[in-house]
């Protein structure tokens, strides 16, 4: 026996799942935004930086990404450089666009006008963002500047540092200069950017593996600001990092007793 379904139960039932596609996105970041109050409740002296944004709800080192932090409250919100064939600073973590976009390639062998004529289809609730493009390091600023956000910028180590000097003037341009901060695991990069800006706040950024006293005395050494640590590395490290007087930063965490552990080791700001 055959059963036939009335047009008006498939209106209905269309209906349903339409609504429940858009109340799914709506939920998620209604918890991610009580999970950030809560934090900030309990941690209520440590600078709470979104990681390429709030790429939680939003594709990461997107625009949306950096406005929604903006408008949940973080301090800061952190991106990731890469150059262009022609000069331009564009926001995204690989050194290729393929992960982020329909197309292929490295970064760095295409021109800001190829680039723009790419589309970002993939991050968190990409779904709402349609023909959404890579940002430039200019437009990311002009987000951070509305919303009163500390732009975190990571410069990858696979810059060319002759090139660090254009970095250095489109954030010298700015006159909220005063709210950047400059991080890179590349140790040629952040001299010649502490160099180039000695007013911008340079961390030296590292990861778990292979660290010593020697970076500490490396960021010391050479008048850093602070620190950007991985949150993997032990309690007896983090702490020689805060007694030697840098600023020390932490990467990435995603659960609230990390970042209790660190709020008590004393960083003074968490990603």
């Amino acid at each position: 026996m055959h059963h036939t379904v009335s047009k008006s139960a498939l209106s209905v039932l269309l209906t349903v799942l339409l609504f429940a596609a858009c109340l799914i996105p709506a939920l998620a970041a209604e918890k991610a935004r009580s999970v950030y109050e809560a934090w900030q409740i309990e941690l209520d002296s440590v600078r709470m930086t979104a990681h390429r944004g709030y790429s939680d709800i939003a594709p990461e080192n997107t625009l949306p990404a950096f406005r929604l932090a903006g408008e949940y409250g973080f301090w800061g919100a952190e991106c990731d450089i890469q150059r262009t064939k022609d000069g331009r600073w564009i926001l995204i973590h690989n050194d290729t666009v393929d992960k982020m976009t329909d197309g292929t390639g490295k970064v760095a062998d295409m021109t800001y006008a190829e680039l723009m004529e790419l589309k970002v289809d993939s991050g968190n609730n990409i779904e709402n963002y349609p023909n959404l493009k890579l940002a430039t390091l200019e437009e990311y600023l002009d987000v951070c500047k509305e919303y009163g956000l500390h732009p975190i910028i990571e410069i990858k180590d696979n810059a060319d540092p002759d090139t660090v000097h254009e970095v250095a003037d489109i954030l010298l341009a700015r006159e909220e200069k005063d709210m950047f901060y400059v991080i890179c695991f590349g140790r040629e990069i952040c001299l010649k950017m502490k160099t180039l800006a000695p007013e911008i706040p340079v961390y030296y950024l590292i990861g778990y593996e292979d660290v010593s006293q020697e970076d500490i005395n490396f960021a010391v050494n050479n008048h850093l600001d602070g620190m950007d640590i991985h949150v993997y590395l032990p309690d007896d490290y983090v702490r020689a990092v805060v007694k030697s007087g840098l600023d020390v930063f932490v990467w990435t965490i995603d659960d609230f007793d990390n970042a209790e552990r660190f709020y008590r080791l004393g960083v003074n700001a968490i990603t």
